[in-house]
């Protein structure tokens, strides 16, 4: 076959995937060259939305929504996506496609865009949906599964997230994943909601979720997690993260024993022995560990592990908090 031939074959094949109102992903697709974009527009990649919403363009890049696909600690787990089960999240189609609250589909397609402006943002019938209705720009129009937290469930329940947040006293009082993970922040003359999607990679979002305290009870070292900030169990989605409370030792010389974890609150995988220890919203863990004789003072710290068996030098190890408490 001569080039030409294999060009218009190529051109055949791709005008056969993208029709009108059609919500596959394909190319870069045409920008709009105006405020207003040309109605049957076909919304094919997030960078068609960057002419218009910069600032929300450059939050979202190098974002976790946006590398989902291409974060080598998610291929590592996935077996490179291997495991099908994965890709669904971390590279799926419109929500929209099957339903708010319903699982996501995979996609074969843009996989630097993981998850996309489109993925939330594309109705089923190829128009642009968002929080109010504008006649201008991509004409966005009110959806209210769209704003409802069953958009976050199509991904996020998995590993029973929103079922956790339903259950939670901020669903009851009106509350909504946003509220924390896409809080209102300023934009031009106005505000909008962030779109860097903070979470379990922030560190001021992780040391709101619990209150770590410790203390000198009865001769005993008492540590207690409580978790006041997360609408959530604390740690929640993946199996593999954990928050660890470790303490150690230090004598009149200064000497200092080894750290030692007091409790780990996670959910195992499932080939390993033992209960799901996460901690839910607003309840209360605590271990009381003796004191041995000559101590001086404890040290204790709260670590967030994004894997089980990461040691305390790991990057995939961040430290929350870290108290000293005198003994004598």
């Amino acid at each position: 076959m001569n080039t030409g031939a294999r060009i218009a074959l190529a051109t055949g094949v791709v005008a056969g995937l993208v029709v009108v109102g059609s919500v596959v992903f394909g190319g870069e697709g045409g920008r709009p060259e105006s405020p207003t974009v040309a109605k049957g527009t076909r919304w094919t990649s997030a960078k068609q939305c960057k002419k218009c919403h910069a600032e929300v363009f450059a939050e979202w890049k190098g974002s976790h929504h946006q590398i989902a696909y291409q974060n080598p600690q998610v291929r590592e787990l996935s077996d490179d996506f291997r495991n099908k089960e994965c890709q669904a999240c971390h590279l799926p189609r419109p929500v929209a496609v099957t339903g708010f609250g319903n699982r996501v589909l995979p996609r074969m397609t843009q996989p630097d865009e993981g998850v996309s402006c489109l993925t939330c943002h594309l109705a089923a019938d190829g128009s642009i949906m968002g929080r109010r209705d504008l006649d201008g720009g991509c004409r966005p129009r009110r959806n209210e599964g769209y704003l409802s937290v069953g958009m976050c469930q199509s991904c996020h329940n998995q590993h029973k997230t929103t079922d956790e947040f339903r259950a939670s006293h901020y669903a009851k009082n009106g509350g909504h994943c946003i509220d924390c993970h896409m809080p209102e922040v300023a934009r031009g003359k106005g505000k909008g909601r962030g779109h860097e999607f903070l979470g379990a990679h922030d560190l001021a979002t992780l040391r709101k979720a619990g209150k770590f305290e410790a203390g000198i009870e009865a001769g005993k070292l008492v540590l207690t997690l409580t978790n006041v900030g997360a609408g959530h169990n604390f740690p929640t989605e993946e199996r593999h993260r954990a928050v660890d409370m470790d303490y150690r030792f230090v004598d009149g010389a200064g000497k200092a024993s080894e750290w030692k974890r007091a409790y780990r609150f996670r959910n195992p995988y499932r080939d390993e022995p033992g209960p799901n220890t996460q901690l839910p919203a607003d309840q209360s863990h605590s271990e009381q560990i003796a004191i041995p004789d000559g101590t001086a003072k404890a040290q204790v710290r709260l670590w967030y592990r994004l894997m089980p068996y990461a040691s305390d030098d790991d990057p995939r190890s961040v430290l929350l908090f870290e108290r000293e408490v005198a003994v004598q």
